[in-house]
């Protein structure tokens, strides 16, 4: 048995080997996201697919958005953004509005029957996991609270993402460059 394991690649194309017990982590983490994530949708009354589901939160929660920043905050390109808000706005839960501070440009809003349906799938979804939260002792309530916490940072980063440098602008001297404050690439 090796101590250490390839898990895939990332943005820099390089392959990264884990120690194996992190390794197996992950897939018990993995698999075991997935068959809560699957008994929690067998409650979901609204059947909308995942993609949906996640565009039109993104919608409700940060909007009004343009497809673009839909796009940039789902990690999806923008072909794949623009036929997610053609199928939101298909079925009533979003609208299409002229963007005020550029006339050329369209935001996405989400209607009033997009929030009512986020709070039901919620409503049904929370409760269903807070009964069974509710079977736990406390001590492994208190660890999956650090847990969460652990994994909402995980949830939060974009690994095939680079952080982006301040652009330099030249010395008057023309020797270093120093970057432009409030300024990123």
């Amino acid at each position: 048995m090796r101590d250490e394991v390839p898990i895939g690649r990332f943005g820099s194309g390089v392959l990264r080997r884990q120690p194996e017990s992190t390794y197996l982590l992950a897939g018990r983490l993995r698999v075991s996201m997935i068959r809560l994530s699957r008994q929690i949708r067998r409650r979901d009354p609204s059947e909308l697919t995942i993609a949906k589901l996640s565009a039109l939160a993104t919608v409700v929660q940060s909007g009004p958005l343009s497809v673009g920043q839909l796009a940039e905050i789902e990690g999806l390109p923008s072909p794949a953004a623009t036929r997610l808000a053609d199928k939101l706005e298909e079925a009533g839960l979003v609208e299409r509005r002229a963007n005020p501070e550029d006339r050329r440009g369209i935001l996405l809003v989400a209607t009033a029957r997009a929030a009512a349906l986020l709070d039901n799938r919620d409503r049904v979804g929370t409760s269903w996991l807070a009964g069974r939260l509710g079977t736990l002792s406390e001590s492994d309530r208190r660890a999956l609270e650090r847990a969460v916490t652990v994994l909402e940072s995980l949830a939060a980063e974009r690994p095939w993402e680079t952080p982006k440098a301040a652009p330099e602008e030249p010395s008057a001297k023309g020797g270093r460059r120093r970057p432009v404050k409030g300024v990123q690439r």
